[in-house]
């Protein structure tokens, strides 16, 4: 939601993939949980780059944000009579 907001959302939008996705690439990458587990995907996917890891969390935010359908609408009609 916050990233809609134009540059300081997205400029936080990006802190949060960033921040993400340093755990992620670390445990996936530097632990070797990619290679371990998932031994059946090609040998690029085992060890990603750090900064494609956080364009994947940023696409994946993009495309969240656009494939959910809205599960609630709230509106709000008042008229006054005299």
């Amino acid at each position: 939601m916050i990233n809609k907001i134009p540059f300081i959302g997205w400029f936080f939008s990006a802190i949060g993939a960033v921040s993400l996705s340093i755990p992620f690439w670390f445990c996936w990458t530097n632990m070797g949980l990619g290679a371990k587990y998932f031994y059946f995907i090609p040998e690029v996917y085992k060890a990603i780059p750090f900064w494609h890891c956080v364009g994947l969390f940023i696409v994946l935010k993009i495309l969240y944000g656009t494939l959910t359908p809205k599960v609630f609408s709230v509106s709000n009609n008042q008229s006054v009579d005299k």
